[in-house]
């Protein structure tokens, strides 16, 4: 669908760590100064070099997606917005076009040929289970994506050369010792803390609520009661599963199958082998004629001076044994049979084995389920692409998803109304829905009647087609509808406040002078401890709670909300330590990440500067869907 699923595997270590430094270098800075309200189609532009409307747009649609499915739930373009989302996909793309118009600059280039032999390497491009890389596949991903060979080797190029100026930048930086001990005893210091942890065990449970509370309860919280909008949808899944139960396997084929691959349905012949490696052939043949004679093998060994750690190469395969002259002698050999003196990679060796365990083969009809799965799976891989084009001819003849699935033998999964996180009307989870959060946030992008790009599963597993077939606007529960969750919520908050009301006292306690333990026992509460370092909330404890912990002095007291509904901690900093050692490489490493990127940020500004940067804020907000600022 879009270029950043075909580029995920070809950008390196440097690379993520650019764009990660990077993504956020000119929200810190800010850019607000260099915008301008004309129209254009061009977002942005950094000397000779153009950041397009479409290119954006594509971009911070493909972020929203990417970050739904990380978070397990759609993102609308109203919260991307708010989180800054629009800004920093702006910012990254003006990164990267300023580096584009170093480049140009600075006359830096890349051969095609180059570019091509990473793109064969790249097992990212290959198709699922494939060993090499397939052209034909490569077409037809780039096709699916709607770009060119061209155009893709293009970005690739640029991609390259932004790499390379990036490495020449961060090269050479030094960090100062004194620093970095700084750095490492702020991350080491250990504070243990003696804690009383109040839940609504140790409050008093208060009446129920009246009719007239909840009703008061009600109106001043009506926002958090509203039943959410919905959204019939029909979808089109198209993954080798979804494929699988039109592809036929015959058993020709599951028979041929099976012997291509005879020893993954069974174990190898295996033996317990041992082995004497002498420096010469005349030793060799010695030790053979006592063994001839009686004499047991392990004392051979022992005359030598060797243990049965020596000489043990234990239940082996003959693929186990390293040297192939050594391995066929050992399974020609009967149980309890020596060979004669064998010239093998370290010397002569006599080989005895001590037992035979012979191979086993599960038949065909023990395997045949699986097998024939593992085939009908990869003949659907296969067939994918083709069912994608036709899938695609039929969209584009203005067929809807229930048409389309109807033409090309699929199934239609009608889902009859969905929240945005995921939720029926009941507020029952819908799991059926493949990469849900991705494409529940395309769905309420969408509206009925719309045309939508099929969303494109993550590792190029399928495609999922969709249609918004009818909207159910939000709406206000009225009391009577919401009354079960409204006394819920009440009950919830009234813990909540008793539980608050109780820290706070036994903190006032404890400031007035009271041991812990006594205040403890009076409250039938227990004393409790923990040791943390800065950055490792854990337990009880949040990385709020711990942030309160690090900003006390010794012997003061706290309180913070714990991990728990209706928890309050209430502590007290007992012990405070700075463990000195030597310097932990990690804490060198990331400050000189941070060093390298400040100089990536002087050099860009420096550029900027220099090129000429200017923003197009009207294209800009009707790209993300903001309104443009008159």
């Amino acid at each position: 669908m879009v270029l950043q699923n075909l580029r995920k595997g070809a950008s390196g270590l440097i690379a993520k760590v650019f764009l990660l430094v990077l993504m956020v270098s000119f929200v810190l800075w800010g850019i607000s100064g260099v915008f301008t309200g004309s129209s254009s189609t061009t977002v942005a532009t950094v000397g000779n070099t153009d950041v397009s409307a479409d290119a954006f747009r594509q971009r911070y649609l493909d972020r929203i997606q990417s970050l739904g499915r990380q978070s397990g739930r759609g993102i609308t373009q109203e919260q991307a917005r708010a989180f800054g989302l629009d800004r920093q996909i702006l910012s990254q793309m003006i990164t990267e076009a300023t580096l584009d118009d170093s480049a140009r600059v600075l006359g830096l280039s890349m051969a095609d040929a180059d570019i091509v032999q990473a793109i064969h390497a790249n097992q990212d491009f290959w198709p699922q289970g494939a060993s090499a890389f397939d052209p034909a596949y490569f077409a037809r991903l780039l096709q699916s994506n709607n770009l060119t060979e061209q155009r893709f080797l293009a970005e690739e190029r640029k991609r390259v050369l932004r790499q390379q100026l990036v490495e020449s930048l961060g090269g050479g930086v030094t960090v100062p010792g004194a620093l970095t001990s700084a750095v490492q005893r702020y991350e080491d210091e250990q504070r243990t803390v003696s804690y009383l942890d109040v839940t609504s065990g140790a409050t008093t449970a208060g009446p129920a609520p009246t009719e007239e509370q909840l009703k008061a309860y009600y109106e001043t919280h009506k926002a958090a009661f509203r039943a959410p909008e919905y959204r019939k949808l029909n979808l089109l899944v198209l993954t080798p599963a979804t494929l699988a139960p039109w592809v036929q396997v015959s058993d020709a084929d599951l028979k041929a199958a099976y012997e291509r691959n005879a020893g993954r349905f069974g174990t190898p012949e295996q033996r317990e082998v041992q082995q004497i490696v002498f420096p010469n052939q005349a030793d060799a043949v010695a030790a053979l004629e006592k063994i001839k004679a009686g004499t047991p093998f392990a004392d051979i060994a022992a005359s030598r001076g060797l243990t049965a750690k020596d000489t043990d190469l234990g239940l082996v395969a003959k693929s186990g044994i390293l040297d192939p002259k050594v391995a066929d002698a050992a399974f020609a050999l009967a149980a309890d049979g020596t060979s004669d003196p064998i010239q093998g990679r370290f010397g002569y060796a006599l080989v005895h084995v001590t037992k035979v365990v012979p191979a086993t083969q599960k038949p065909l009809e023990e395997v045949s389920a699986g097998l024939r799965q593992q085939l009908v799976l990869e003949r659907a891989r296969r067939e994918l692409m083709d069912k994608h084009d036709a899938i695609e001819d039929e969209r584009n003849s203005g067929a809807t998803i229930a048409e389309t699935a109807q033409k090309v033998g699929l199934s239609l999964e009608e889902i009859e109304a969905v929240d945005r996180s995921g939720r029926d009307t009941s507020g029952a989870e819908i799991t059926s829905i493949p990469d849900r959060a991705n494409v529940l946030s395309a769905a309420f992008a969408s509206r009925p009647g719309t045309d939508n790009d099929p969303v494109q599963l993550p590792q190029n597993a399928g495609y999922i087609w969709y249609d918004v077939t009818e909207i159910t606007p939000s709406r206000e529960r009225p009391f009577d509808e919401a009354k079960d969750q409204v006394a819920s919520r009440w009950a919830e908050d009234e813990v909540a406040k008793a539980v608050d009301a109780k820290a706070k006292a036994l903190l006032a306690e404890l400031q007035g002078g009271k041991p812990m333990a006594d205040v403890a026992t009076a409250n039938s509460l227990e004393v409790k401890t923990a040791t943390f370092k800065r950055s490792r909330a854990e337990g009880d404890f949040t990385a709020e709670a711990l942030t309160q912990v690090f900003s006390l002095p010794q012997s003061g007291f706290g309180m913070a909300a714990g991990t728990g509904n209706a928890e309050q901690l209430v502590f007290q900093v007992t012990k405070i330590d700075v463990p000195a050692g030597a310097v932990d490489p990690r804490i060198a490493s990331q400050l000189q990440q941070q060093i390298e990127s400040d100089v990536m940020q002087a050099y860009l500004s420096e550029v900027q500067k220099t090129l000429g940067l200017k923003v197009n804020e009207r294209t800009f907000l009707q790209a993300t869907g903001g309104a443009a600022v008159n």
